[in-house]
């Protein structure tokens, strides 16, 4: 290039440069516009309130709802409950799109994904006339007991979080609708919840815990930010002046909301004064509470005064004000085809294939034509966790069926005899006139010890009762009915299903087809009790719900007994009611038994394949408690035995967590970890099986061989939710995950960052630019990423920064930057990640700064934090302090692309919709 041509080139860089400022800086200039307006109204309404009406305005209403203040125009503000997807409505009970989880969108490594999943559940929430969603979950994952990780996509990474996170909020106050960024912070367990103590260093708040609030609060201008039940050294999350007005107001800058999670604030003057504006419930932010101390002096006038110019000014700048969308616009809007379509695109990329054995996958149309399925979380809708962020679907696509759409002409078949269902659980019994009848002889008791004659017997088909939704209760003893058990009582009228004068036996046989162990499963709201061949297998002792749990889940019960094939068994169980049982939530208050074969039959060696869906749902996975490492219902003794019958057999594993696989992994040739893939996951799942869509999800998190091997095993060796545990050290979480696992020298099963494609990818040709830093010059990595196989895939790269001799201990190396790019095969591109200073840094406790020092800093780029295809090196030549205010965990081009652009008062584009393919 001539001189003079390189000159033109650099002053046309020069004019896009100030042209891009500029639009920058007219965006900023309209947002303190809008801003400085809302702020006006909002201090006009502040002038006129009554001190009373100000402590009155401060705790919510309802279960989601800021209060209305009818006599100045301003109406009640409406939340909808769920961070993957609108849980109900106050119209029809009717719901919204349910979504892929937070760990399936951490799986797809894709800000776009985050943008368009957080645009579909805003218009699904403004559908449903909502004003905010309580989402997204943005906390880390530390252990695979988690019980709550299912909702947060952070992985187990800070910085994964910090990227994904701001998307997912930008899209949905693109719709004009309140996000609500959750729990802050560190709520990461569910042991203990209300009482837990978390001691943890600073360093691992600012580097570890905090980013992905930080990126909220700094690249998307969150709304509001809701915090959580557990203490942070010593002070509860809701009452933590060190983190509320410290870090998240003054460093951060942070303008919107804090919201109490519900019955959060446990001292209302404590959360006053350390910045949490709105008490969700108002049992403690009130004027009964807070008005001694705003008399005593203790509790400042101009501090109640800003909570309600902060909830005030976020009405006026979304302009509730103007009661746009105080009713629904449009129920069957929650079903919308565009929300499915980013459902399934989301599911299709947060999918992840662990193992491939010998190509086995994806099947071929052509070839596969008798299909077995095992496994009732592929029979039904494809299924999620427990409580406030449960969606149960109404419309769904389950694995069952999407295999069925995708191979028309192969015979899909689902396998009972090996699946534990309720519903389809063969009985016998005898009746009384000696006739051997399908089902099971129940009595039903008026009280809670099966004492005296039963109220009601008759015979049932099926251990399924659900007290909350089903029509044919025996309430009435005068019910004619032509079975010859029904009404063999005498206490006419006394049966009313309560939770403490009801129990029910159940009596029958069962005669397995299979010989070996068989396993047994109840699911009650109560204390059960299961005899099978006259012994005991379980007994859960009162049946109480967990202590101290406020919405206590149905968790089963399972054990197993050797019976043989053709022989029949007694079988008896007892059940008992208990209050305190949710009927929601995924919750169930009633009783359900089911039993299968472990022992797969030799005509399973005949099909083609065989695909077993395993792990958790919300029967085992959710809110409020922790769980086992280990797969439920001895699942992996049945994935073992149907692999020594077919060789090809392909696993699907759900859940919102690692869970144990190498007790079986190694006898099959294929798994994946669907997590869990939403709605129309059956479809994804079935796509990525045949092919039709090329796996590209990568792990968020780690994935133990053995629970031990966890780096901070140590400090959460297990969960308690007998809620004994009182406090849980941090000291080793600088080093969770996969930077543990380097620093111990441990290789986990799989590790983060991991996922197989049906294609393979060359990495070359690194470059960096400038090869050394000059603060607060973006830091440019260039490689050459080649798809070098035979079909279309997206690849992952990831971007990896360790510095070569810290001051401070660090770990080798951590996750700085990614870019997923689509190649055709043979299509080489050219691809740049950008590092910024804080990709170098870490927080100094005594400067309170970020540092980066003057070192050498290696570059790892590759495919995974353990397959590490190309290294460079990056020189600082001088110690930097960057402020916790002005530093931003995101680099430029990061926080590019979670940009919308769409102006989030603008009214008429609400309810439009747009899907990136």
């Amino acid at each position: 290039m001539s001189k003079r041509k390189m000159i033109g080139a650099q002053s046309a860089l020069a004019l896009l440069a100030l042209a891009v400022s500029q639009v920058h800086a007219t965006d900023a200039s309209q947002l303190e516009a809008r801003e400085a307006r809302a702020e006006k109204a909002a201090q006009k309404i502040l002038d006129k309130m009554t001190q009373e009406e100000k402590l009155n305005y401060i705790g919510g209403t309802g279960g989601w709802d800021v209060k209305p203040l009818s006599n100045y125009g301003i109406p009640q503000i409406h939340g909808a409950d769920g961070g993957v997807g609108v849980r109900y409505t106050s119209e029809g009970n009717a719901q919204g799109v349910v979504y892929p989880s937070g760990p399936n969108l951490a799986a797809t490594w894709n800000p776009r994904r985050a943008i368009d999943l957080g645009r579909a559940l805003g218009y699904d929430t403004a559908s449903g006339g909502y004003q905010f969603i309580t989402g997204p979950g943005v906390a880390l994952y530390r252990m695979p007991y988690g019980g709550r990780a299912f909702e947060y996509l952070s992985g187990e990474d800070p910085f994964l979080g910090a990227s994904l996170a701001p998307g997912v909020i930008n899209g949905i106050q693109a719709r004009n609708i309140w996000a609500n960024a959750k729990h802050f912070a560190a709520n990461d367990q569910e042991s203990s919840r209300f009482k837990l103590d978390q001691i943890m260093g600073e360093r691992v708040l600012r580097e570890m815990s905090l980013p992905a609030f930080e990126s909220a609060s700094k690249n998307s201008n969150v709304a509001m930010m809701m915090c959580a039940f557990q203490k942070i050294n010593g002070e509860f999350a809701c009452e933590n002046k060190h983190l509320i007005t410290q870090i998240l107001r003054k460093e951060w800058g942070y303008k919107g909301m804090v919201q109490s999670d519900y019955n959060a604030v446990v001292h209302g003057l404590n959360a006053a004064q350390a910045g949490t504006d709105l008490d969700m419930m108002g049992y403690q932010m009130n004027s009964t509470v807070l008005k001694p101390y705003l008399d005593s002096g203790e509790l400042s006038a101009a501090t109640i005064d800003d909570k309600v110019r902060r909830i005030l000014k976020l009405i006026y700048l979304y302009n509730f004000d103007q009661k746009r969308i105080l009713t629904a616009h449009n129920i069957n809007n929650m079903n919308s085809s565009t929300s499915n379509k980013v459902a399934l695109n989301a599911a299709r990329e947060g999918i992840v294939l662990l193992k491939n054995q010998d190509n086995l996958l994806p099947l071929d149309k052509q070839k596969v034509k008798k299909i077995a399925v095992v496994g009732n979380l592929a029979k039904y809708a494809p299924p999620t966790g427990f409580g406030s962020a449960n969606v149960m679907a109404r419309n769904y696509i389950s694995e069952l069926s999407g295999l069925q759409q995708m191979a028309p002409n192969a015979k899909v078949e689902f396998i009972d005899g090996l699946s534990l269902d309720p519903t389809t659980t063969p009985w016998t019994s005898t009746n009384v006139k000696g006739d051997e009848v399908q089902g099971l002889k129940a009595e039903y008791f008026s009280n809670a010890n099966w004492s005296g004659d039963a109220a009601v017997t008759r015979t049932e088909k099926h251990i399924d009762l659900d007290w909350a939704n089903d029509s044919d209760l025996p309430f009435d003893s005068n019910t004619s009915s032509s079975d010859p058990y029904t009404n063999k009582g005498s206490t006419s009228g006394s049966l009313n299903g309560d939770t403490s004068s009801t129990s029910i036996r159940y009596s029958g046989k069962v005669t397995p087809t299979q010989s070996g162990e068989q396993v047994f499963k109840v699911r009650a709201d109560g204390a059960v009790r299961l005899w099978v061949n006259g012994k005991k297998i379980i007994d859960n002792g009162d049946g109480n719900p967990i202590p101290g749990n406020s919405i206590p889940p149905t968790i089963p019960e399972f054990a197993k007994i050797e019976l043989e094939a053709g022989k029949s068994y007694d079988v008896k169980l007892e059940y008992s009611r208990r209050a305190g049982y949710l009927s929601t939530m995924g919750g169930l208050v009633g009783v359900q038994l089911s039993w299968a074969s472990l022992n797969a039959p030799q005509d399973l060696s005949a099909y083609d394949a065989v695909v077993v869906a395993v792990g958790n749902s919300n029967e085992y996975e959710g809110e409020g408690f922790d769980h086992m490492f280990e797969l439920p219902e001895y699942q992996s003794q049945l994935i073992r035995s149907i692999a020594k019958v077919n060789p090809k057999t392909v696993v699907t594993m759900f859940g919102g967590t690692g869970l144990k696989m190498n007790d079986w992994v190694d006898q099959v040739p294929a798994a994946l970890h669907a997590f869990y893939p939403g709605q129309n996951g059956g479809q994804a799942l079935a796509e990525i099986l045949f092919g039709k869509v090329n796996p590209s999800g990568k792990l968020p998190i780690s994935i133990e061989r053995n629970i031990e091997d966890n780096p901070i095993f140590e400090t959460f060796p297990k969960f308690a939710n007998d809620n004994s545990l009182t406090e849980m050290s941090y000291k080793d979480d600088l080093f969770l995950g996969y930077r543990g696992y380097e620093k111990k020298g441990i290789k986990p099963l799989y590790p983060f960052g991991y996922g197989m494609s049906y294609t393979t990818f060359g990495y070359s040709n690194i470059k960096v630019t400038p090869g050394v830093a000059v603060g607060g010059t973006p830091i440019k990595v260039s490689f050459d990423l080649t798809n070098t196989g035979k079909v279309g895939g997206s690849e992952v790269a990831q971007l990896y920064v360790g510095q070569q001799n810290p001051k401070v201990e660090r770990p080798l190396k951590e996750l700085k930057g990614y870019k997923k790019v689509f190649l055709e095969p043979g299509e080489s591109r050219r691809v740049t990640i950008e590092l910024n200073d804080r990709s170098l840094a870490y927080y100094d406790t005594e400067s309170k700064n970020w540092v980066v020092d003057a070192d050498t800093f290696n570059l790892s780029l590759g495919a995974s934090s353990q397959d590490i295809r190309l290294n460079a090196k990056l020189v600082n030549p001088f110690r930097q302090e960057l402020s916790t205010t002005t530093s931003n965990p995101l680099p430029r081009s990061a926080f590019n692309q979670i940009k919308v652009e769409k102006p989030a008062v603008k009214t008429g584009g609400v309810f439009d919709q747009t899907v990136d393919e």
